[in-house]
């Protein structure tokens, strides 16, 4: 089922706040954001309790599963996505996933690399 265009934007918004706060020091631990139709509630889990500045501990993982962005897209090599970038979105198979960029074979046959600091979004269709 395809999402709408609302619902793609909503996701990539939330992404992309996601990604703000995770990478941002010194935020509280709760967020709350409210969108019309919509109520969330994030407890960002980061820092080990210390109020004097000391370091960030990692959140937990488990394993097997993706650490980052590029663990994600490694996991959907062969696959069709579709990524969202701040230009549109690139739908087809990623056929490989390099330091600073990815390649998608769309379905026309074009190749599109994109950069992956221009990549907010990626679902496997």
């Amino acid at each position: 089922m395809a999402l709408t265009d609302r619902q793609t934007n909503l996701l990539r918004y939330l992404n992309q706040l996601s990604q703000n706060i995770a990478s941002s020091s010194g935020v509280s631990n709760d967020f709350s954001l409210d969108l019309p139709g919509l109520d969330v509630d994030f407890n960002i889990g980061v820092g080990n309790g210390d109020t004097d500045g000391g370091t960030e501990t990692p959140p937990p993982t488990t394993p097997g599963t993706p650490n980052t962005l590029r663990d994600v897209l490694l996991d959907l090599v062969n696959e069709t996505v579709q990524v969202t970038t701040p230009f549109g979105m690139v739908t087809g198979t990623l056929i490989a996933v390099r330091d600073d960029y990815i390649a998608i074979i769309e379905t026309t046959g074009d190749q599109v690399l994109v950069r992956m600091e221009k990549v907010e979004f990626v679902s496997e269709i």
